[in-house]
């Protein structure tokens, strides 16, 4: 006669649902989960799809992209970092981030670890196991009580920003010539309309102004973005096409020496808002802007904080579930009728504490707070 427990039958199915869906959702099996208590409340919660596409853009882009624990070890890192440090992408899981830097600029780690309002990008250097060096520029993506998220750009792309400046300096006219191997002088009017076709084919809208806010030229992006004809974007204050509530910040970056760099909302002609990243650049009388478009990136990282909220709940909830479930076994241990009941109660023991730790690393990834 075969022994059951009704008891024990019922945490087995228990701890097979929840392992089911544990497994399903760190697989990426799940497209969307109902979440709300009452009718009124639930509402649908898309995960796969938008997972899916931010981590094919994170793996693909050629910017380094790593997230790391306060402790600094390494919790994600996509192709392009692997390939900074010349490290297989499988061994770098839990390694210190502090082993593939230079040692001296290890001392400055620190402040990427608990990055502050404002903080500077930090430039560092890379080691490889050949001895090669990779040196980048760390940028703070995002950060929280558990991780930082950095993004590593190598500088020779930051140079291509200066070549950026340079195109600009060209297209307004304040570039008159170049000297070329220090002595023969190259005239730039004949080149003028190849670098001019250059800035009009730019993804970033372009804009030059005079040192009272006017505009004197905008390239195609930045007009087909704000939704006027050219000839009602030029001779007017760039400042009337800024979202009121951005002016006064528009006038700080003006203001400003040099340079200066800010976010702020356009006036487009069909009522949207789109947030853009302003740079400034001052060459002698005249303010250069480029305009990188955020909106995508805002509704993204919006999106990116909805799910990791989301995750962290559920982790909580996973947790709750379990807890009982390993009291229950305890029980089961000390009540076991026989051998074969001492035996499983063991196993659903042992897989317990295994997808404990698993909710446990989804917990401290994706905090509820």
């Amino acid at each position: 006669m075969e022994f059951t427990d009704p008891a024990l039958d019922s945490l087995r199915d228990k701890f097979h649902d929840a392992e089911a869906i544990c497994h399903a959702l760190t697989g990426g099996e799940i497209d969307a989960v109902v979440v709300g208590r009452t009718d009124e409340e639930k509402r649908v919660l898309l995960l796969s799809g938008a997972y899916t596409r931010y981590r094919q853009l994170v793996e693909d882009m050629i910017q380094g992209a790593v997230t790391i624990s306060t402790t600094g070890e390494i919790l994600f890192a996509n192709h392009a970092f692997a390939d900074m440090v010349g490290v297989a992408l499988l061994d770098l899981s839990r390694a210190p981030l502090q082993k593939f830097v230079a040692p001296a600029d290890q001392p400055n780690l620190a402040r990427l670890f608990k990055p502050s309002a404002g903080q500077r990008d930090l430039e560092m250097s890379l080691m490889r196991p050949d001895g090669t060096r990779a040196h980048v520029r760390a940028s703070v993506v995002s950060a929280s009580d558990d991780f930082v998220t950095l993004l590593l750009t190598p500088i020779a792309l930051h140079e291509r920003d200066e070549a950026e400046a340079t195109l600009d300096a060209i297209r307004t006219g304040i570039v008159d010539a170049f000297v070329v191997g220090g002595k023969q002088v190259v005239m730039v009017d004949s080149a003028q309309a190849h670098y001019r076709a250059l800035v009009e084919r730019m993804r970033q809208g372009a804009v030059t102004v005079t040192p009272d806010g006017a505009i004197v030229y905008a390239n195609e992006r930045f007009v087909s973005t704000i939704g006027l004809p050219h000839g009602r974007v030029v001779g007017q204050p760039l400042s009337s096409m800024v979202a009121e509530g951005d002016r006064a910040a528009l006038q700080t970056m003006l203001s400003a020496g040099d340079s200066a760099q800010g976010e702020l909302k356009l006036r487009c002609q069909n009522g949207s808002r789109p947030v853009m990243l302003a740079s400034m650049t001052s060459l002698d009388n005249h303010k250069l802007l480029l305009f990188t478009d955020l909106t995508e990136q805002k509704r993204h990282e919006a999106s990116d904080e909805r799910t990791r909220r989301f995750l962290g709940m559920l982790a909580h909830e996973f947790r709750n579930i379990l807890a009982p479930i390993s009291s229950a076994t305890q029980v089961l241990k000390l009540k076991a009728a026989d051998a074969e009941s001492q035996k499983s109660a063991e196993v659903i023991e042992r897989q317990t504490s295994r997808l404990l730790a698993l909710v446990e690393d989804l917990r401290r990834v994706n905090p509820r707070e």
